[in-house]
């Protein structure tokens, strides 16, 4: 499904209980990235894996440009040239690990991907001195290094991963050529297996409706009256101290 099916089948069916609802697209994406994340974790505790089949639905392929740099950010210099991504990397779901491509003409090269604190310890071994080491810098780009300085002339890499940030992706989507397939977040496919689409539905439609914390609006008037009686409520029991000093 896109995303904006999703969006759009929840603002419907909450307003079809009451018009007087004033959500927005905006916060029922962002309730779209809290539960989709929760429901990925979910499966992959079950699953006890992160690299099976289905989770492949998961996944958002980018593509991220390369410049030359002369060291992490933030990090003292250790001597020689780093690749460091033009944009920040969208924030990767928690115990999952992305999948590195080069493009141009280092296809088939291996990318590994490697903890920060790794990266300066890297290169030592002479029989891998093609491998091209890639770790997440304290700026949020990416950095790459290699003891065989030809990686230098690499220019854009791509990246698969499962993206805590669905919307942030969306605007480096790209295919396997690395052709450009940026689109508005409500025009992406939406990530995430079919069958808990209705499960994620279910759990937004009941945050925003508040069915078992939440008082019910009875009168379709087309104003939110359950903002108002809130509001009377937090006037109508601040303390006398407070009520003194704004008087």
């Amino acid at each position: 499904m896109l995303v904006k099916e999703i969006v759009y089948y929840i603002l419907d069916a909450v307003k079809a209980i009451s018009d007087d609802s004033l959500i927005t697209e905006e916060e029922v994406l962002f309730l779209l990235k809290k539960y989709r994340s929760f429901l990925i974790k979910k499966e992959q505790e079950k699953e006890k894996s992160t690299t099976d089949t289905a989770s492949e639905f998961e996944y958002q392929q980018i593509c991220l440009n390369l410049e030359k740099t002369p060291a992490i950010d933030g990090e003292p210099c250790t001597g020689g040239y780093y690749l460091r991504t033009t944009n920040k990397m969208p924030k990767v779901l928690e115990g999952t690990t992305p999948r590195v491509y080069p493009m141009d003409f280092y296809q088939g090269i291996n990318i590994s991907f490697i903890p920060r604190d790794r990266m300066r310890y890297v290169g030592t071994n002479k029989y891998l001195q093609n491998i091209i080491w890639v770790s997440l810098g304290p700026d949020l780009h990416l950095y790459l290094y290699s003891n065989n300085p030809q990686f230098l002339y690499l220019k854009k890499l791509r990246m698969m991963a499962i993206f805590e940030d669905f919307d942030e992706a969306a605007d480096l989507l790209c295919d396997s050529d690395g052709e450009d397939t940026s689109c508005d977040v409500l025009d992406a496919k939406f990530p995430i297996r079919d069958y808990l689409v209705p499960t994620l539905i279910e759990l937004c439609e009941k945050e925003i409706l508040g069915i078992a914390y939440r008082g019910k609006d009875d009168t379709n008037n087309s104003k939110d009256d359950l903002a108002d009686i809130a509001s009377f409520i937090r006037r109508n029991t601040k303390s006398s101290l407070q009520q003194q000093i704004e008087g």
